[in-house]
């Protein structure tokens, strides 16, 4: 185990810059999570990290040495990519005890690694079959358990997931929080999906044109975004956002003259409110005390909850509720968003006012 330190690391290829230039320090034990869309440089600063690319400039640095120019056999970092890269004629056990036949570890060592890593996974049942006789679960399972077995100072994932249906994603998910766990190793893991980051990670790096829009904790992305961007990305349903003005007085007023809260102190300008749909209280009627008024256009009932959107004529919010639907296509319906609640970004440069 290690930490790892990313001093001043970017890429090009040619003139095109894909990422630019990042400082990044992951202390042993940390779990970071690389999200964002599709483009964004998650997997190409994995790919830096891991070896399979050369950085245009700056340093890698894990446990104190620098690997910037190392081959990626010799950095001591294992990765889990989305393919599960197993060879098929290989048994699991051989599969898993591959990369230590490889480095040269003896018959008896490598069997010892292969039942620990098996039994770390509950896997001992499966060592003599074949990956075409295993499901997608398993299949990930043995490609984590060869990755263990190197014992190494960084864990890579590369959207280790995304083959896998919904049911099997949540619980390869926990198994890989509980195995981080046990383990402690440094790792860094890449996803597009914004509920594995926000479960997995103990800090979060949000990725977007090759920036880090803002590295935190998940609590901390979540209930203060840097910008509008972070606060669209990070949570489910997404945020709602409409467009305010503030006035003479200091309160943001929405495009119909509602007011919906008190603008911070020296802000000036249009202003993006933002609130998250779980903040919002939707009752009957335009009559109620709530400054968001519209109708109904859909409801979506999910079980334990439901969701409830609602038409402002400017905007259409979402309303996230406890419970089975009480609300109907086409009702007239009144929303209060509490003060408390409210989320603040400059409409120029959409960074975060409150």
């Amino acid at each position: 185990m290690a930490d790892l330190v990313l001093q001043g690391i970017h890429k090009s290829f040619g003139s095109t810059r894909v990422l630019h230039e990042m400082d990044i320090s992951l202390p042993d034990g940390e779990f970071l999570v690389l999200v964002g869309p599709s483009g964004c440089g998650k997997s190409t600063l994995m790919n830096l990290v891991a070896g399979l690319e050369e950085p245009s400039g700056g340093r890698i640095v894990l446990g104190g040495q620098d690997i910037t120019d190392l081959e990626p056999a010799d950095r001591n970092i294992s990765m889990v990519f989305q393919s599960y890269a197993l060879y098929p004629n290989m048994s699991v056990a051989a599969n898993i005890a591959f990369p230590l036949e490889m480095r040269g570890v003896p018959k008896a060592d490598r069997a010892k690694t292969v039942n620990e890593v098996a039994a770390l996974l509950q896997i001992e049942h499966l060592l003599d079959r074949r990956p075409r006789q295993l499901s997608g679960g398993q299949r990930q399972r043995v490609a984590i358990g060869r990755a263990l077995a190197r014992h190494p100072k960084l864990f890579l994932f590369d959207e280790p997931l995304s083959n896998l249906d919904a049911k099997l994603r949540v619980d390869m998910r926990a198994e890989i929080k509980r195995l981080h766990m046990r383990t402690g190793v440094t790792t860094i893991y890449v996803t597009h999906d914004q509920v594995e980051a926000m479960t997995l990670g103990t800090r979060i790096a949000v990725l977007k044109d090759g920036l880090i829009q803002q590295l935190a904790t998940p609590l901390e992305l979540y209930s203060r975004p840097a910008n509008l961007f972070v606060a669209g990305f990070i949570g489910s349903p997404a945020i709602n956002t409409f467009p305010c003005t503030r006035d003479a007085g200091g309160a943001l007023r929405l495009p119909d003259g509602m007011a919906i809260g008190a603008a911070p102190a020296g802000s000036a300008g249009p202003v993006v409110v933002g609130v998250r749909p779980e903040d919002l209280l939707l009752q009957p009627g335009h009559d109620a005390a709530g400054p968001l008024r519209g109708k109904v256009s859909l409801v979506e009932p999910t079980g334990a909850e439901t969701h409830v959107l609602v038409d402002l004529g400017y905007a259409e919010i979402t309303v996230r509720m406890a419970g089975l639907p009480r609300f109907a296509p086409g009702d007239a319906v009144s929303v209060e968003a509490p003060q408390a609640a409210l989320h603040l970004f400059d409409a120029a440069s959409s960074k975060r006012l409150n």
